[in-house]
């Protein structure tokens, strides 16, 4: 009979000469869900990353359910907790079986497969199978048939816990060094039993291990809000969730030691491998965000114009035309700004805003400029925004300085009944291929909070119903506060509102589900699924992007932001 590799007798694994002890210690966490698998993951990007450098973790993946909503906050968290960060997602692939038709029961069908990004290659690569998965189908129950794998596997590291008959396939469609059977035991009683087919698995296909804790939570502490979730999630109470409630506490951020603790009911062998190879996969992921080269999406110009000379051009005829005479002053303000606009390589930036309110004007439809744009003369010149800074002293450094990283912020309002022609001209101008809606993560408030959490709780629904309308007069200070918005005494006060109160305070600004942008558009350079995954909108025929406002403007992307402004409606029907 042939020993197995993993067997208490046999030969340990290569581990590139690591001990025990530094394997353990250069564990990086791949598997690992933030509150932006919705309804889903109990913990905040910045709680897990903050947990991670407690335990001095020298990296970190963050694999969301088919997206990467909340990649760019945890990235950033990450580096900056000098902490690596590893993007990547965990995927449902379509088995094959009748999906469910409702989204209560869809978490529980299909397959899952985590993929792992290394480089900037596997991210357009990751970026492409997410939309892939998520566009043709309803919202909410993204999924991908693994052959469809095949053309965008490069630069890509899968893990597989649940292969059935597809390790095969992925070993081909990914190449035998890149999938690795993913080992996780939260001490429930199939988990053994689980992982030795997983080894029997692995030997008979001579695939490598690794070992994850399949996170949900940063500290196990989160476990019931992470129960309370799942039944939010399920449409039910906690008591009637229990079967798709995990046993216990186990699945929050640990340690390589506390695995390792965990594995020593295993062979040493397994420990050893599984650990080495969670170090191994995190030195292969190096991705960073750089996606300023795919930024502008090339305005045209005329022959023998660069976009800062076009731009120079369109102001000094503007500025004489404003302006009687062209004082010092002027020259030299409008001189300030044009050489801060061609530092910052913003040039494109103000002519698409330029070609927005110029399309706007040959329509007759109202628009304008506001916020901290109608501190720039450019913007004024070009008829973005109708305040002259000059006339009212007015700061260009509160807009656009040499130092800043983020694109400015340019909002302009349109007439509500005809920014959709505004929008049209952007898709037509632009492309849909290179055009997007912003999305908007709707997050959890007080009411909210209230009424979802004391569902699962099992509260009455007048109860719950009281106190939610009643929010604005509360405020989560103690779970007395909340009792007494409801009509009851203090005395009353058990156990169930410490619970409420506890759990209702926890998931406030927690994300809940996606929703478009009012008005905000990402337009790239490049195709828009190799900067980011899209998804279909509730609204037909409109697609968004995965990234919101704050993580366009923090990656230096280019947002347009149209508005509705129901009054610029009444002034054009005037």
């Amino acid at each position: 009979m042939m020993t197995s590799r993993w067997s208490a007798t046999a030969t340990g694994p290569a581990t590139n000469g690591l001990s025990s002890g530094s394997m353990t210690s250069a564990y990086a966490e791949l598997h690992c869900h933030s509150n932006y698998s919705f309804l889903e993951g109990a913990s905040h990007p910045d709680e897990l990353v903050a947990r991670a450098r407690d335990l001095e973790m020298p990296a970190l993946a963050i694999t969301d359910r088919n997206g990467f909503y909340g990649a760019v906050k945890f990235f950033g968290a990450a580096q900056r907790a000098g902490i690596q960060p590893i993007i990547g997602t965990e995927l449902t692939i379509d088995d094959g079986t009748r999906p469910p038709k409702d989204r209560v029961d869809y978490d529980r069908w299909g397959d899952r497969l985590l993929l792992l990004v290394e480089d900037k290659l596997g991210y357009t690569s990751l970026c492409r199978v997410i939309s892939m998965a998520q566009m043709p189908n309803a919202k909410g129950m993204a999924r991908l048939p693994a052959e469809q794998l095949a053309s965008l596997s490069g630069h890509l590291i899968a893990l597989v816990a649940d292969p059935k008959e597809r390790l095969p396939i992925y070993q081909e469609i990914f190449g035998r060094d890149r999938v690795f059977i993913e080992l996780h035991d939260h001490l429930a009683p199939d988990d053994r039993s689980r992982n030795q087919r997983l080894l029997d698995l692995a030997e008979r296909h001579g695939a490598p291990l690794v070992i994850t804790n399949e996170v949900f939570y940063a500290t196990p502490d989160r476990h019931r809000l992470h129960d309370v979730l799942t039944a939010i999630r399920h449409r039910t109470t906690l008591d009637e969730a229990q079967r798709y409630l995990h046993p216990n506490a186990e699945h929050y951020l640990k340690s390589g030691a506390e695995l390792r603790q965990v594995f020593s009911r295993y062979s040493q062998q397994v420990a050893d491998e599984g650990l080495a190879h969670a170090a191994e996969i995190a030195g292969r992921c190096r991705f960073s965000f750089d996606l300023v080269s795919a930024r502008f999406p090339g305005f045209p110009v005329p022959a023998g114009e660069t976009p800062y000379s076009f731009l120079y051009r369109l102001c000094q005829d503007a500025v004489r035309e404003k302006y009687h005479p062209v004082t010092s002053e002027v020259a030299a303000r409008l001189q300030k700004e044009l050489d801060v606009i061609n530092k910052t390589g913003f040039s494109e930036f103000f002519l698409i805003n330029w070609d927005l309110m110029r399309f706007a004007r040959s329509r007759g439809i109202p628009g304008q400029g506001r916020g901290s744009a109608a501190d720039s003369i450019v913007a004024y010149l070009l008829g973005i925004t109708r305040v002259d800074p000059i006339e009212h002293n007015l700061l260009f450094e509160r807009f656009l300085h040499e130092e800043m990283t983020t694109t400015p912020d340019i909002d302009i309002d349109f007439s509500t009944a005809h920014r959709e022609q505004v929008i049209q001209y952007v898709y037509e101008k632009y492309g849909p291929e290179r055009t997007g809606m912003v999305c908007n993560v709707v997050t959890y408030r007080q009411r909210s909070a209230i009424r979802e959490v004391g569902k699962a709780l099992g509260f009455k629904e007048e109860t719950i119903d009281h106190l939610a309308k009643s929010a604005s007069a509360w405020h989560p200070e103690s779970p007395e506060t909340i009792a007494q918005a409801a009509g009851y005494q203090t005395a009353n006060v058990t156990k169930p509102w410490q619970q409420l109160f506890d759990l209702a305070t926890q998931i406030l600004d927690f994300p809940r589900h996606l929703s478009i942008h009012v008005g905000g558009m990402l337009v790239t350079g490049e195709p828009l699924i190799d900067i980011v995954p899209v998804e279909r909108a509730t609204m037909p025929g409109r697609m968004v992007v995965q990234f919101n406002k704050e993580d366009v403007e923090e990656l230096g992307l280019i947002k347009m932001d149209m508005l509705g402004l129901r009054m610029l409606s009444v002034v054009a029907e005037a």
